[in-house]
C-alpha cells in the first residue's frame, strides 16, 4: 500500500509542505547565543573519536520560517478536533478536553499506584464516585475501573459481554 492509497476523512487545505531544508537560504539563523559566561571546554579532549569531524548539515532557517514548518505539518496530524475516531485504543479515543485539565491537576498528575494509601485517599474518593455514578447511569449491578489501558479496556469490555450473553443462553446460537 502507497502513501497514495491511504484516504483520509478529511484532507488539509495544502499538503504539499516542503522539506525545511528547501527553506533554507545560507546565513539565515532562528537563534543568537549569548557570549558564554563559563570557562570554555576542549570539546576534542573532552569527546574524543565520538567529536564530528564535519558540522552537522542543519537548514539556515529563521525562527518564524521553523514555526510556521512546523505548525503547518501540525495540522496534518488527524485528532478528535478534525473527525471521530470510530475505535481505538489508548491514545486513539476521545478525550474530552475537561479530562486533560482535571488530569493536570496537583494530587492527580503526581499520583502514583504504590504511593501509601493515606496519601490516596483523594484518588480513592474520586474513583469511589465515579464507581458509584458510573453504576447509577448504566443500571448495573457493579463495574470495573481496572482496565490499565485502551486494548485491555477492549478485553474487559468483550469478556463482560461475553459473561452475559452466557448467562442469558437459553439454547444454541444460530448460524
Amino acid at each position: 500500500m502507497s502513501n497514495s492509497d491511504i484516504k483520509k476523512v478529511t484532507t488539509h487545505i495544502s499538503q504539499n509542505e516542503g522539506l525545511i531544508f528547501e527553506h533554507s537560504s545560507p546565513g539565515k539563523k532562528a537563534y543568537r547565543l549569548r557570549q558564554l559566561d563559563v570557562p570554555a571546554v576542549d570539546a576534542a579532549a573532552e569527546l574524543g573519536a565520538a567529536l564530528r569531524a564535519e558540522s552537522a548539515v542543519l537548514p539556515e532557517v529563521s525562527e518564524i520560517e521553523i514555526i510556521r514548518h512546523f505548525t503547518r505539518l501540525s495540522t496534518w496530524n488527524y485528532a478528535v478536533d478534525h473527525g471521530m475516531y470510530p475505535l481505538g485504543s489508548c491514545t486513539m479515543k476521545y478525550n474530552p478536553r475537561v479530562n486533560e485539565v482535571v488530569a493536570r491537576l496537583d494530587g492527580i498528575a503526581g499520583a502514583h499506584p504504590y504511593q501509601p494509601e493515606a496519601v490516596s485517599q483523594g484518588a480513592l474518593r474520586i474513583m469511589h464516585a465515579l464507581a458509584y455514578q458510573l453504576i447509577e447511569i448504566t443500571g448495573m449491578d457493579a463495574i470495573t475501573l481496572q482496565p490499565a489501558a485502551g486494548a485491555h479496556g477492549e478485553l474487559t469490555g468483550i469478556l463482560l459481554m461475553r459473561a452475559y450473553l452466557e448467562s442469558r443462553a437459553t439454547r444454541a446460537r444460530r448460524s
